[in-house]
Protein backbone atom coordinates (compact mmCIF):
# COMPACT_ATOMS: atom_id res chain seq x y z
CA UNK A 1 0.00 0.00 0.00
CA UNK A 2 0.88 3.41 -0.33
CA UNK A 3 -0.66 7.15 -0.08
CA UNK A 4 0.02 9.44 -3.28
CA UNK A 5 -0.22 13.06 -2.85
CA UNK A 6 -3.05 14.49 -4.98
CA UNK A 7 -2.04 17.89 -6.85
CA UNK A 8 -3.63 21.44 -5.15
CA UNK A 9 -7.06 22.14 -6.33
CA UNK A 10 -7.40 18.21 -8.47
CA UNK A 11 -9.63 16.71 -5.68
CA UNK A 12 -12.19 19.80 -5.00
CA UNK A 13 -14.42 18.21 -7.74
CA UNK A 14 -14.93 14.84 -6.51
CA UNK A 15 -17.02 12.06 -7.95
CA UNK A 16 -16.49 9.23 -5.64
CA UNK A 17 -17.06 5.16 -6.98
CA UNK A 18 -17.18 2.36 -5.36
CA UNK A 19 -15.82 -0.67 -7.36
CA UNK A 20 -15.64 -4.48 -6.34
CA UNK A 21 -14.18 -7.57 -7.75
CA UNK A 22 -15.94 -10.60 -6.23
CA UNK A 23 -13.92 -13.64 -6.09
CA UNK A 24 -10.87 -11.61 -6.25
CA UNK A 25 -7.62 -12.30 -3.32
CA UNK A 26 -6.89 -9.56 -1.78
CA UNK A 27 -3.89 -9.14 -3.27
CA UNK A 28 -5.88 -8.85 -5.76
CA UNK A 29 -9.06 -6.83 -4.92
CA UNK A 30 -10.25 -3.55 -6.57
CA UNK A 31 -10.45 -2.48 -9.64
CA UNK A 32 -7.74 -0.77 -11.58
CA UNK A 33 -7.35 2.84 -11.97
CA UNK A 34 -5.59 5.22 -14.35
CA UNK A 35 -5.19 8.70 -13.12
CA UNK A 36 -3.56 10.79 -15.92
CA UNK A 37 -2.65 14.62 -15.51
CA UNK A 38 -1.33 16.66 -17.52
CA UNK A 39 -1.13 20.68 -17.11
CA UNK A 40 -0.28 23.77 -20.14
CA UNK A 41 3.61 25.45 -19.69
CA UNK A 42 4.59 29.07 -21.27
CA UNK A 43 7.57 28.13 -23.64
CA UNK A 44 8.78 30.91 -26.37
CA UNK A 45 5.24 32.36 -27.02
CA UNK A 46 3.50 29.34 -27.05
CA UNK A 47 2.57 26.20 -24.20
CA UNK A 48 3.87 22.86 -23.75
CA UNK A 49 2.34 19.74 -21.57
CA UNK A 50 4.21 16.88 -19.65
CA UNK A 51 1.71 14.22 -19.02
CA UNK A 52 2.20 11.74 -16.29
CA UNK A 53 -0.33 8.78 -15.29
CA UNK A 54 -0.02 6.34 -12.11
CA UNK A 55 -2.04 3.32 -11.87
CA UNK A 56 -3.33 1.98 -9.37
CA UNK A 57 -6.13 -1.04 -7.60
CA UNK A 58 -8.20 -0.24 -4.75
CA UNK A 59 -12.11 -0.92 -3.65
CA UNK A 60 -12.85 2.30 -3.39
CA UNK A 61 -11.70 6.00 -4.82
CA UNK A 62 -12.16 9.49 -5.61
CA UNK A 63 -12.14 10.73 -9.16
CA UNK A 64 -11.90 14.40 -10.07
CA UNK A 65 -15.10 15.79 -12.25
CA UNK A 66 -15.43 19.22 -13.64
CA UNK A 67 -19.09 18.39 -14.04
CA UNK A 68 -19.28 18.22 -10.44
CA UNK A 69 -19.06 21.82 -10.14
CA UNK A 70 -21.01 23.83 -7.52
CA UNK A 71 -20.45 27.64 -7.46
CA UNK A 72 -19.39 27.76 -3.97
CA UNK A 73 -16.66 28.21 -1.88
CA UNK A 74 -14.86 27.37 1.81
CA UNK A 75 -11.68 28.17 3.64
CA UNK A 76 -9.29 25.36 3.30
CA UNK A 77 -5.79 25.03 4.25
CA UNK A 78 -2.57 25.99 2.32
CA UNK A 79 -0.88 24.30 0.67
CA UNK A 80 -4.19 22.03 0.17
CA UNK A 81 -3.23 18.13 0.83
CA UNK A 82 -5.23 14.64 0.17
CA UNK A 83 -4.31 11.48 0.05
CA UNK A 84 -5.39 8.28 -1.91
CA UNK A 85 -4.50 5.31 -0.32
CA UNK A 86 -4.32 2.50 -2.75
CA UNK A 87 -1.87 0.04 -4.03
CA UNK A 88 0.12 0.63 -7.33
CA UNK A 89 0.23 -1.73 -10.04
CA UNK A 90 2.12 -1.27 -13.58
CA UNK A 91 0.24 -0.27 -17.23
CA UNK A 92 2.81 -2.23 -19.14
CA UNK A 93 5.80 -1.08 -20.70
CA UNK A 94 4.47 2.72 -21.70
CA UNK A 95 2.09 4.93 -22.45
CA UNK A 96 1.74 6.34 -25.87
CA UNK A 97 0.98 9.80 -25.66
CA UNK A 98 -0.45 11.55 -28.68
CA UNK A 99 -1.48 15.34 -29.90
CA UNK A 100 -1.83 16.36 -33.37
CA UNK A 101 1.33 14.99 -34.85
CA UNK A 102 3.32 15.14 -31.22
CA UNK A 103 4.41 12.11 -29.95
CA UNK A 104 5.63 11.25 -26.42
CA UNK A 105 5.63 7.20 -24.97
CA UNK A 106 5.55 7.58 -21.12
CA UNK A 107 7.55 5.46 -19.25
CA UNK A 108 7.15 3.97 -15.63
CA UNK A 109 9.89 5.31 -13.01
CA UNK A 110 11.90 3.11 -10.36
CA UNK A 111 10.46 5.57 -7.77
CA UNK A 112 7.93 3.65 -4.97
CA UNK A 113 4.63 5.16 -7.19
CA UNK A 114 5.83 4.33 -10.43
CA UNK A 115 4.93 7.23 -11.92
CA UNK A 116 4.78 7.05 -16.14
CA UNK A 117 6.30 10.10 -17.31
CA UNK A 118 8.29 11.31 -20.93
CA UNK A 119 10.44 13.84 -21.89
CA UNK A 120 10.95 16.73 -19.74
CA UNK A 121 10.32 18.83 -22.41
CA UNK A 122 7.03 17.61 -22.82
CA UNK A 123 4.65 18.18 -26.04
CA UNK A 124 4.39 21.50 -27.76
CA UNK A 125 0.68 21.89 -28.28
CA UNK A 126 -2.15 24.42 -28.38
CA UNK A 127 -4.29 24.43 -25.10
CA UNK A 128 -7.68 22.86 -26.19
CA UNK A 129 -6.28 20.39 -28.65
CA UNK A 130 -7.64 16.91 -28.13
CA UNK A 131 -5.31 14.60 -26.33
CA UNK A 132 -4.84 10.69 -26.75
CA UNK A 133 -3.23 8.16 -24.19
CA UNK A 134 -2.59 4.68 -25.63
CA UNK A 135 -2.09 2.03 -22.46
CA UNK A 136 -0.12 -0.65 -23.49
CA UNK A 137 -0.89 -2.26 -20.38
CA UNK A 138 -0.02 -5.54 -18.85
CA UNK A 139 -1.95 -8.69 -17.21
CA UNK A 140 -1.25 -8.52 -13.75
CA UNK A 141 -2.10 -4.39 -13.25
CA UNK A 142 -4.34 -2.04 -15.88
CA UNK A 143 -5.24 -3.33 -19.00
CA UNK A 144 -4.62 -2.08 -22.71
CA UNK A 145 -6.77 0.55 -23.01
CA UNK A 146 -7.07 3.93 -25.44
CA UNK A 147 -8.64 7.16 -23.86
CA UNK A 148 -9.15 10.93 -25.40
CA UNK A 149 -9.81 14.32 -24.38
CA UNK A 150 -9.91 17.87 -24.70
CA UNK A 151 -7.34 19.82 -22.89
CA UNK A 152 -7.76 22.88 -20.79
CA UNK A 153 -8.06 26.16 -23.05
CA UNK A 154 -6.32 29.06 -22.26
CA UNK A 155 -8.33 32.11 -20.77
CA UNK A 156 -7.96 35.66 -19.86
CA UNK A 157 -9.25 36.89 -15.86
CA UNK A 158 -10.08 39.96 -14.94
CA UNK A 159 -7.78 41.61 -11.81
CA UNK A 160 -8.91 41.01 -8.37
CA UNK A 161 -8.87 43.33 -6.02
CA UNK A 162 -10.47 43.51 -2.20
CA UNK A 163 -13.83 44.78 -1.82
CA UNK A 164 -14.91 47.40 0.19
CA UNK A 165 -15.90 46.61 3.73
CA UNK A 166 -19.01 44.30 3.67
CA UNK A 167 -19.20 43.23 0.02
CA UNK A 168 -19.00 40.00 -2.07
CA UNK A 169 -15.76 39.68 -4.54
CA UNK A 170 -17.23 39.70 -8.37
CA UNK A 171 -15.04 37.29 -9.74
CA UNK A 172 -15.08 37.56 -13.67
CA UNK A 173 -12.79 35.56 -16.95
CA UNK A 174 -13.10 34.01 -20.31
CA UNK A 175 -15.43 31.40 -20.70
CA UNK A 176 -15.39 28.49 -23.13
CA UNK A 177 -18.50 25.90 -23.76
CA UNK A 178 -19.82 24.09 -21.69
CA UNK A 179 -17.95 20.69 -19.98
CA UNK A 180 -15.11 22.56 -17.93
CA UNK A 181 -14.77 24.52 -14.46
CA UNK A 182 -13.02 27.11 -12.83
CA UNK A 183 -11.35 26.31 -9.84
CA UNK A 184 -10.23 29.70 -7.91
CA UNK A 185 -7.96 29.72 -4.96
CA UNK A 186 -7.63 33.26 -3.26
CA UNK A 187 -4.35 32.53 -0.99
CA UNK A 188 -3.42 34.41 2.38
CA UNK A 189 -1.72 34.45 6.11
CA UNK A 190 -5.11 33.85 8.36
CA UNK A 191 -3.15 35.73 11.49
CA UNK A 192 -1.38 32.78 12.75
CA UNK A 193 2.16 31.57 12.72
CA UNK A 194 4.67 34.41 9.92
CA UNK A 195 2.76 36.87 9.13
CA UNK A 196 4.40 36.99 5.25
CA UNK A 197 4.20 33.33 5.40
CA UNK A 198 0.39 31.64 3.14
CA UNK A 199 -1.50 29.24 5.28
CA UNK A 200 -5.03 29.01 3.58
CA UNK A 201 -7.40 29.65 1.21
CA UNK A 202 -10.65 30.61 0.10
CA UNK A 203 -11.27 27.80 -2.66
CA UNK A 204 -14.10 28.12 -4.67
CA UNK A 205 -14.90 25.54 -7.23
CA UNK A 206 -17.38 27.25 -9.78
CA UNK A 207 -19.41 26.13 -13.19
CA UNK A 208 -17.30 27.76 -16.12
CA UNK A 209 -19.20 30.21 -17.29
CA UNK A 210 -17.36 33.38 -17.14
CA UNK A 211 -18.51 34.63 -13.27
CA UNK A 212 -18.34 33.64 -9.93
CA UNK A 213 -19.20 35.49 -6.44
CA UNK A 214 -17.05 34.84 -3.36
CA UNK A 215 -19.09 35.55 -0.36
CA UNK A 216 -18.47 38.90 1.57
CA UNK A 217 -17.61 36.96 5.24
CA UNK A 218 -15.30 35.25 3.37
CA UNK A 219 -13.52 37.54 0.92
CA UNK A 220 -13.13 39.96 4.04
CA UNK A 221 -10.99 37.65 5.37
CA UNK A 222 -8.60 37.04 2.13
CA UNK A 223 -8.94 41.12 1.88
CA UNK A 224 -7.37 41.03 5.64
CA UNK A 225 -4.55 38.93 5.12
CA UNK A 226 -1.37 40.66 5.05
CA UNK A 227 -0.21 41.78 1.70
CA UNK A 228 3.04 39.89 0.98
CA UNK A 229 0.97 36.67 1.86
CA UNK A 230 -1.86 37.09 -0.14
CA UNK A 231 -1.83 35.77 -3.79
CA UNK A 232 -4.55 34.38 -6.33
CA UNK A 233 -4.90 31.26 -8.86
CA UNK A 234 -7.10 30.48 -11.74
CA UNK A 235 -7.54 26.93 -13.21
CA UNK A 236 -9.79 25.91 -15.76
CA UNK A 237 -9.91 21.94 -14.83
CA UNK A 238 -11.40 19.98 -18.05
CA UNK A 239 -11.82 16.07 -17.17
CA UNK A 240 -12.68 12.89 -18.66
CA UNK A 241 -13.91 9.89 -16.16
CA UNK A 242 -14.93 6.72 -18.55
CA UNK A 243 -13.91 2.87 -18.28
CA UNK A 244 -10.61 1.40 -19.70
CA UNK A 245 -10.95 -1.62 -21.93
CA UNK A 246 -13.24 -4.28 -19.58
CA UNK A 247 -15.49 -3.61 -17.15
CA UNK A 248 -13.43 -3.43 -14.11
CA UNK A 249 -11.05 -0.76 -14.40
CA UNK A 250 -11.30 3.33 -14.61
CA UNK A 251 -9.38 6.62 -16.54
CA UNK A 252 -9.77 9.66 -15.12
CA UNK A 253 -8.48 12.36 -17.07
CA UNK A 254 -7.55 15.96 -15.57
CA UNK A 255 -6.13 18.96 -18.02
CA UNK A 256 -5.62 21.97 -16.58
CA UNK A 257 -4.82 25.74 -17.85
CA UNK A 258 -3.80 28.19 -14.24
CA UNK A 259 -2.89 32.02 -13.85
CA UNK A 260 -0.19 32.09 -13.28
CA UNK A 261 1.04 30.10 -16.22
CA UNK A 262 4.32 27.71 -15.00
CA UNK A 263 6.89 28.08 -17.34
CA UNK A 264 8.56 25.27 -19.14
CA UNK A 265 11.70 23.81 -18.78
Amino acid sequence: MMRRLVPLLAVVLALPLVASCKGSTAAESGSPLAMINLNARTKAGGYTTAPSVNFYRAGSFVLSSAASATDTCQIAPYPLTNYNTASVIGGGSGVVTTIKTALDTLKRATTVDGTYSGRVAGLAFTPGDTVTFSILGELSGFPTSTVFGKTAEAFTMSAVNPPAAGQALTLTWAPVASGAAMIVSLIFNDGTGVPTVANSQILCDFVDDGAGTVPAALAAQWAAGNITARSTRFQRLRTVVTRGSDATSFINIRSTFEIPTPTSP
